[in-house]
């Protein structure tokens, strides 16, 4: 089991985390979003059923090397657990909210040090609002229509979500060809049997939920279990 205040190892990778993340108070730009996505290319997404549950999940996570990881806000306590994993992790990983719909939630995950906000839609004053308060939005789509609108917003990552129902890593290959300077982070039932599959197709990242943190890893607390998954995930992406 992963205790709460472990060291991380250093992990490998392009780009230092120390130094895009190392004072909570750093203001993280769209480029080291872009840069850590690119190196990195997995995102991890925690949502649990208490702070606690969440909070280990992701030190987890970072344990196995994941180097970003999102909050859902839907977990119970998640600007705390934000807070709490900036402060414990902030020069290992860079840390952000997920799921964010209003623009109370951008302002108490900013005060709470998230790093970037990610909204599963597509919201231009919210993005509008992350632009004022310096810090880079992620934002969602699904259909060709809304990928190209949101990328005229100038965002830095849109979330393709959920790809699995439209046909997965064929449906995101015909995307990625008609927009190929679109950089999507594909989201959505993706696991060990489809990442290759989608980078193949022309995925930038991968985000990774449920995958990685599952519903009886999380209930019977088996850290152990997403750490080890979480290094698979993390050799499937390449950057291992």
């Amino acid at each position: 089991m992963v205790e709460p205040n472990r060291l991380l190892a250093s992990g490998s990778g392009h780009l230092s985390l120390a130094t895009l993340c190392l004072s909570v108070a750093r203001l993280m730009k769209d480029e080291d979003l872009i840069q850590l996505a690119t190196d990195h290319r997995v995102i991890a997404v925690v949502r649990a059923r208490s702070a606690e549950t969440a909070l280990r999940a992701a030190e987890a996570a970072i344990v196995a090397g994941i180097k970003l990881v999102e909050i859902a806000l839907t977990t119970p306590g998640s600007f705390r657990v934000i807070a709490d994993l900036r402060r414990q992790y902030g020069d290992r990983a860079a840390i952000g909210a997920g799921y964010v719909m209003s623009h109370d939630q951008i302002d108490r995950a900013i005060k709470s040090s998230a790093q970037f906000i990610s909204m599963p839609h597509t919201n231009a004053p919210l993005i509008d609002t992350c632009r004022k308060r310096r810090v880079p939005p992620i934002i969602g789509a699904l259909t060709l229509t809304e990928i190209a609108t949101a990328w005229t917003l100038a965002v830095p990552l849109v979330t393709l979500f959920p790809a699995a129902p439209l046909g997965g890593p064929e449906y995101v290959s015909a995307i990625t060809s008609r927009l190929p300077e679109a950089r999507l982070v594909v989201a959505g039932s993706v696991g060990p049997e489809n990442i290759v599959d989608y980078f193949a197709a022309g995925a930038f990242a991968i985000a990774v939920g449920s995958r990685l943190f599952t519903p009886g890893d999380l209930q019977y607390e088996n850290y152990t279990a997403i750490a080890e998954r979480a290094r698979g995930i993390i050799r499937l992406a390449g950057v291992a």
